[in-house]
């Protein structure tokens, strides 16, 4: 393992930058130190006590950022029942499952923790180094330490977390859409989520760690809870707020109870500040879109997810020309099957081909890697990261571009998207520490985290 502030990165083939002049540079060097970049320059001097890595033969660009995950469902992939659901029978069906689970004992931090653990290692092999994870799940209303498990977990892989407190306080019985049996009171989230900030938050901007206010949804949660969290997010530096938006069952749900759409109801409470990041919206109407970006709010896109529940493709497209800030993620394995942002890049850049317009409107390999770097660090309020820049993060993914699958490629930014038969990274740095050297994890055993993950999982043990 090599230390931190020790590493030059000589003869990068291809640097994508995402700095303020979209930089795209070729035979750069990058020079790393107190975990953060230095200097990039052509034929740096190595420094004493440097250890230079060959960068030739690869594409560098900011780690990527995920700004939208669920990781304890890791453990529910491909479940056969819910393979054809739509949003309402999937949601019920995954609660079923982490119910039975639960009831069980085997709904435990440690299962999370596990579950956790791989996420984070297949999403690091994968060039993410900073996840936005949102926990909601907590069966009996017992505040576990589910969160405080997989913020330990993100410490152990080495990853950047903001670890969202994710929440459902309004009852099927009451009139809301959550299981009675998963609903927590909204002053037992507000304690849990103090206690957190207090533990675990770190405001420096190139914190490892984050905490972050995430209500799952206006049909689970009360109003109340909404306006409760955007307070205590203006006390609190660093704190945003999170929560799913316009994934149809809230848009009917504030329709028929509150006379409103999503957004207004969101507004009405406090949000909109620009401490927020709204996951998914896709059938949000066209016409709210200057009022997103008027008030400063992040949009996460998650094409496979958006596909796989049958929503179909977001207006990308239109939020980039209205001036909003946009970002990338996968959401949880559960309706992604997986943790392959780079994977769903290449998903977006053809998927996105199918929305009217034409191909001057296809969305770009580089508008979408933008997305995955610069514009998910934005939605996080994390200017540090997603950039390559003097003092930025040294968070950086590189992928080979001279292996067999990628031979004949013109251009290697649109081949680092729509080509290649592996979308596993070739070396990934977080804080200027590599975690991934030549496709393999340096601090952790890759099948050692599998098998752990699923000794964890109940899948085919009886009670």
């Amino acid at each position: 393992m090599l230390a931190v502030a020790d590493i030059l990165l000589r003869k990068i083939s291809h640097l994508l930058t995402f700095d303020a002049d979209e930089r795209e540079l070729r035979g750069v060097d990058v020079r790393i130190a107190d975990g953060a970049i230095a200097e990039i320059g052509a034929d740096l001097p190595l420094g004493r006590g440097e250890t230079a890595l060959d960068c030739s033969g690869l594409i560098v660009l900011p780690g990527l950022v995920n700004a939208h995950q669920h990781l304890y469902q890791v453990g529910l992939r491909c479940i056969p029942e819910l393979e054809r659901s739509s949003i309402a029978p999937w949601l019920a069906g995954l609660g079923r499952t982490c119910m039975r689970w639960w009831e069980d004992g085997r709904f435990t931090p440690e299962m999370v923790s596990a579950l956790a653990k791989a996420g984070m290692t297949e999403s690091l092999l994968g060039g993410v180094t900073t996840l936005a994870d949102q926990h909601y799940f907590f069966p009996g209303g017992v505040t576990e330490p589910y969160i405080e498990a997989t913020i330990a977990a993100a410490q152990d892989v080495g990853v950047r977390l903001h670890a969202g407190r994710g929440t459902m306080t309004f009852p099927q019985s009451a009139g809301g859409t959550a299981p009675d049996a998963a609903c927590q009171s909204i002053d037992e989230v507000l304690r849990h989520s103090l206690e957190l900030i207090g533990d675990h938050h770190d405001p420096d901007p190139l914190a490892r760690i984050r905490i972050d206010l995430a209500p799952c949804g206006p049909h689970v949660d009360r109003p109340e809870l909404f306006a409760a969290c955007a307070e205590i997010a203006a006390e609190n530096p660093g704190v945003g707020l999170h929560t799913h938006l316009y994934e149809e069952v809230d848009t009917w749900f504030c329709r028929e109870r509150y006379g409103k759409t999503p957004w207004e109801f969101i507004v009405e409470h406090g949000w909109g500040s620009g401490r927020e990041w709204l996951a998914h919206m896709v059938d949000a109407p066209i016409t709210e879109i200057p009022q997103y970006a008027d008030a400063g709010v992040g949009i996460v896109h998650l094409t496979a997810p958006d596909l796989r529940m049958g929503f179909g493709l977001a207006p990308v497209r239109e939020w980039l020309e209205g001036g909003c800030k946009v970002g990338f993620g996968t959401t949880g394995s559960a309706s992604n099957d997986g943790c392959n942002q780079l994977g769903d890049l290449r998903l977006a850049a053809l998927a996105h081909r199918l929305r009217p317009g034409g191909p001057e409107r296809w969305l770009t390999a580089r508008e979408l890697l933008a997305m995955s770097t610069r514009g998910s660090a934005t939605c996080l309020g994390r200017s540090a990261l997603g950039v390559v820049a003097v003092g930025a993060a040294a968070d950086l993914a590189a992928w080979d571009i001279e292996s067999v699958d990628r031979v004949g490629v013109h251009d290697p930014v649109i081949g680092l998207v729509l080509s290649g038969l592996s979308d596993r990274a070739e070396m990934v740095i977080v804080a200027g520490e590599v975690l991934v050297s030549g496709g393999r994890c340096t601090r952790l055993d890759e099948s050692l985290v599998a098998a752990e993950a699923r000794a964890a999982l109940p899948i085919g043990k009886t009670a």
